[in-house]
């Protein structure tokens, strides 16, 4: 099709002579120019999308965060199912120290064996399981929201997550869910306590009710705010290392799950060791009724706690280090090496089942089903 001189000045072409190398040159890019150009006015302009058409976008994002909901409590129902007798060595060490009683790791678990057989080992397992269960999901959730929240976009077009950024979203997520999983947390730690004074419980139902019952519902929530001043900083500082940590080690041909899994462990000991005296608070606290050590109201008995413990020394500040540094290891590490590899296979999982429900819908009310697919 011959160009003309007219369609090359309404593309902006210039019609100076072409006997020259550079003028040929020049009329070849004026060409695709306009070729381009005709191209562009050709093409049928898109409708607007119809009412029952769906963003593929939006549906992905919601089955992404149920995923991430989803994997997060298979993980920690797992691994804290699994790792639950290092949690009951802390929490008998801890709660030992309080009433002057000094045991190591080793010793705690001799006696405890020798006292209640293995099966004292995975004493409180129950209300361990429901509070990583629900906790880490509900945290993988608002991770998710938040991280989405504090994410930038840099001039390059790259995404960039600051380290402070990072540290916050997972301290702000974990006050949330200590907040929400404290009376749990109260029944799980009063369970593996079995020292003198020790309340036997049930189950999870009877030791939440009876606590309820006899301390009122303040009970259920005592040692709250030295949970959050735990578990606060933990995750902060955890997640900050952990995403550091995993964008220096990624790369190089490392296979993925060697690289979250390194990642873990390491931040977990650190958060683990610069949280640790706040760990002992809050047991003591939650142990207060059964080790004697009540006060009259929780500001009293959080600093009669702290003063107990400093009148023992600097190191009562770190009994009990061993067993929560493994477990912590052992809980981070895995959970989130697990939630990494669960993620991106029930994200497609349930990106496919919301498109069959919202197609089975719309085939019940008699509507079309387009826009109900999960392929984009």
């Amino acid at each position: 099709m011959p160009i003309t001189t007219q369609a090359m000045e309404r593309c902006g072409g210039d019609v100076s002579s072409t006997t020259s190398a550079a003028g040929q040159a020049r009329e070849g890019r004026q060409q695709r120019r306009w070729w381009s150009w005709r191209r562009k006015q050709q093409q049928p302009p898109q409708p607007p999308p119809g009412p029952q058409q769906q963003p593929h976008k939006a549906r992905k994002a919601q089955s992404h965060t149920l995923a991430s909901g989803l994997s997060g409590a298979i993980s920690g129902m797992l691994i804290g199912g699994c790792l639950q007798p290092l949690d009951v060595l802390r929490t008998r060490m801890q709660g030992d120290a309080a009433t002057g009683i000094s045991r190591g790791a080793l010793q705690t678990a001799t006696h405890i064996l020798a006292t209640s057989g293995p099966r004292g080992l995975w004493i409180g397992t129950g209300p361990s399981v429901i509070r990583l269960g629900a906790g880490v999901g509900l945290h993988m959730v608002f991770v998710d929201y938040m991280v989405h929240a504090f994410t930038t976009q840099l001039e390059s077009g790259a995404w960039h997550l600051p380290s402070l950024s990072a540290a916050a979203a997972s301290a702000s997520s974990r006050v949330v869910t200590s907040l929400l999983m404290c009376p749990v947390a109260v029944a799980k730690t009063r369970m593996e306590y079995g020292g003198p004074g020790a309340v036997r419980y049930a189950n999870t139902g009877d030791a939440l009710l009876t606590i309820a019952r006899t301390e009122g519902a303040g009970g259920l929530f005592r040692g709250l705010l030295p949970t959050i001043v735990t578990n606060a900083p933990f995750s902060g500082l955890y997640y900050m290392f952990y995403v550091r940590l995993k964008d220096r080690l990624s790369g190089d041909g490392r296979p993925a799950v060697l690289v979250n899994f390194s990642s873990g462990v390491v931040a977990a000991i650190a958060a683990t060791l610069l949280t640790q005296p706040f760990d002992v608070v809050r047991t003591r606290l939650q142990l207060s009724r059964e080790t004697g050590a009540a006060g009259a109201n929780a500001g009293s008995e959080a600093l009669r706690a702290l003063r107990s413990a400093l009148s023992q020394g600097p190191a009562s500040l770190f009994v009990g280090v061993a067993p929560r540094v493994l477990k912590r290891i052992g809980q981070t590490a895995l959970v989130w090496t697990l939630y990494e590899e669960l993620v991106p296979r029930l994200t497609p999982l349930l990106v496919g089942a919301h498109a069959a429900v919202l197609a089975a819908v719309a085939e019940r009310e008699g509507r079309p089903g387009a826009g109900t697919s999960a392929d984009s």
